[in-house]
């Protein structure tokens, strides 16, 4: 093959690769919150859950701030997290799981009653968590085949407080947070 039909087919390569990136969608970001922003209107009495069930969020924090907010009705100062953490699934069977999800999750700085709550402390738990993971992954060997991970996890049936300022939070109590490695980059 000639120098000027080697030539040609870079040009054609490096044209076709130039068109591509400019038609090539960035990475969107969308975000979900748990709970549900609002619901009902009536203050239902809930129960404290069993704490038999949860569901798991696995994924990379993105930060952790404080709210300072009130409670719907009482006017009662309540301070709320948020929590948003980008979804990764554990443990992958290799297909890429939904990119740029990131579930922004609320719940409240204390327990709804510290004496007797199971860990009147998840709130201040999710707190080191975060920093301890974020830690991590900043300081991540290159070569370590493991990648680490924040799990908050929220038990079934748990309760939820109406803010005026955030809407719907989960009590601390019915939430948790660890760290966790996974053999799979963030996707």
């Amino acid at each position: 093959m000639g120098s000027a039909v080697r030539h040609s087919i870079l040009l054609c390569v490096a044209a076709g690769l130039v068109a591509s990136s400019a038609f090539a969608q960035k990475k969107e970001i969308r975000h979900e919150r748990r709970p549900e922003a609002f619901g009902s209107a009536v203050a239902l009495p809930q129960t404290q859950p069993t704490y038999q069930y949860f569901s798991i969020l696995d994924g990379t924090p993105k930060g952790l701030t404080l709210h300072h907010d009130t409670e719907v009705g009482t006017g009662k100062a309540i301070d709320v997290y948020q929590f948003p953490i980008e979804l990764q699934v554990m443990n992958s069977d290799g297909n890429l799981e939904p990119e740029g999800l990131i579930i922004d999750n609320f719940y409240t700085a204390n327990a709804v009653d510290p004496a007797t709550a199971p860990n009147p402390h998840n709130g201040r738990d999710c707190k080191i968590w975060n920093a301890l993971v974020l830690s991590e992954i900043q300081h991540r060997n290159p070569n370590s085949p493991m990648w680490s991970y924040v799990e908050f996890t929220v038990a079934q049936g748990a309760r939820v407080l109406q803010t005026n300022e955030d809407g719907q939070v989960f009590w601390s109590d019915d939430v948790e947070c660890w760290g966790s490695r996974d053999r799979f980059a963030p996707f």
